[in-house]
């Protein structure tokens, strides 16, 4: 559970991201996708209702703020802290904080009009589609295996499972 009464910051994140775009080798690529799916990201909004103490109150509608890109296609936003947000906006903003599973849900409900979100646009710029979430379930139950690990593999006893 995220407290909502710190910042958010992920330096983790942000490490990651940068490594991965200098070097795109698959050690690196696991750890970005790990680290994003840990994270929680600001996620601009406009909210019309009334909120009440950091409460959305009942019959209020949230809006995400989006871009796009020069195919048209729309993204929400999501940045990794206030600094990447202030690259995009000096106002203050309305912000929700999300995980990445979060925005890809909600990028699931609108696929019409949203083709997913983008982490820190004016930086790194890192766009998470469906099908990028689907790669990053698929890459998570891989493991990398570091130098001079040892591993070994065999074969259970053939009466250690029972078939029903």
């Amino acid at each position: 559970m995220i407290e909502i009464n710190k910042p958010v910051i992920n330096p983790e994140l942000l490490e990651s991201m940068n490594k991965f775009l200098d070097d795109k080798s698959a050690e690196n690529e696991l750890i970005l996708i790990g680290k994003i799916n840990q994270s929680h990201l600001l996620t601009p909004v406009i909210v019309s209702g009334n909120v009440e103490n950091c409460l959305i109150e009942e019959g209020s509608t949230v809006s995400f703020k989006t871009v796009s890109n020069t195919n048209d296609e729309s993204y929400f936003i999501a940045f990794t802290d206030l600094d990447e947000l202030g690259k995009w906006s000096k106002d203050k903003e309305q912000t929700l904080i999300y995980t990445c599973d979060d925005l890809n849900g909600i990028v699931i409900e609108n696929i019409n009009t949203i083709k997913g979100f983008v982490i820190n646009p004016y930086s790194q710029r890192f766009i998470v589609t469906p099908e990028v979430m689907l790669y990053f379930s698929q890459r998570k139950s891989e493991l990398v295996v570091e130098k001079d690990t040892k591993i070994m593999l065999g074969q259970p006893p053939k009466n250690s499972f029972k078939t029903i």
